[in-house]
């Protein structure tokens, strides 16, 4: 027998290995482009696509944080960006997250509770301003996210960067900052004391995620977050009291 004659050929070897490469890469492209294809099923069902000025809302799991958010604001709305394209198109958040910086669109959606967002747009006056707009919201670039909620440019939390860059940009208040007024915090106040080192008190001015819903300088285009509010808070207050 010829010595050769039970090893394998190099070309099947070849072959084989090709096609394992082939299918991992694939495999890898779908889950990779998951997240976009998602979006774009999604946009199709409500008839509605999310543009560059959209300003968009979602719902995080952030503990505390965002327990403490939901049951003061009385919504569900616990963070909120600007969608802005960049150079080659895509879609991004901008966001104050970490520190103010941009995401994509689809992994942003991602990321919210149950993949719910609600999306609100400029109206037309102000979308004329959205260079304007995007401008001063890349002039805040890399800022870190201010867990005290104070009306500085020092360190910028979510809507404030919004109502910010609109206000500078486009020369008007989405919702004005304000105090959310004597006895806001209720049972809360002392955990707030101390999460902020009493920087945030009752009457520091602030814009929050919910604010911005309500400003007349936009329209609701899509809101899988309406008629949540409830449910969230009664998660949160139980898990307190729990």
């Amino acid at each position: 027998m010829a010595p050769n004659a039970h090893r394998p050929r190099p070309g099947l070897f070849h072959a084989l290995l090709v096609a394992f490469l082939v299918v991992g890469a694939a495999m890898l492209w779908l889950v990779k482009t998951q997240p976009a294809r998602s979006l774009r099923h999604r946009e199709a069902a409500w008839h509605v696509r999310i543009e560059p000025g959209d300003i968009v809302f979602q719902d995080l799991d952030c503990g505390l944080r965002c327990d403490l958010i939901r049951d003061l604001t009385r919504s569900p709305y616990t963070h909120v960006g600007i969608v802005l394209a960049d150079a080659k198109g895509r879609r991004m958040v901008w966001e104050a997250y970490n520190a103010v910086g941009p995401v994509p669109l689809a992994d942003w959606v991602e990321r919210g509770c149950g993949r719910r967002v609600a999306v609100y747009r400029l109206e037309p006056a102000l979308l004329a301003k959205l260079p304007a707009i995007a401008a001063q919201v890349r002039a805040l670039r890399g800022k870190p996210y201010d867990a005290d909620y104070q009306w500085d440019d020092d360190r910028i939390y979510c809507s404030e960067l919004v109502e910010k860059a609109v206000e500078r940009g486009a020369g008007v208040a989405l919702f004005a900052p304000h105090p959310m007024g004597p006895g806001s915090f209720g049972r809360h106040a002392a955990i707030i004391a101390r999460m902020t080192q009493d920087k945030l008190t009752e009457q520091t001015p602030l814009t929050s995620p919910a604010d911005l819903t309500r400003s007349p300088h936009l329209r609701r285009m899509v809101d899988e977050l309406a008629g949540t509010g409830d449910r969230a808070r009664n998660h949160s207050v139980s898990k307190e009291n729990g």
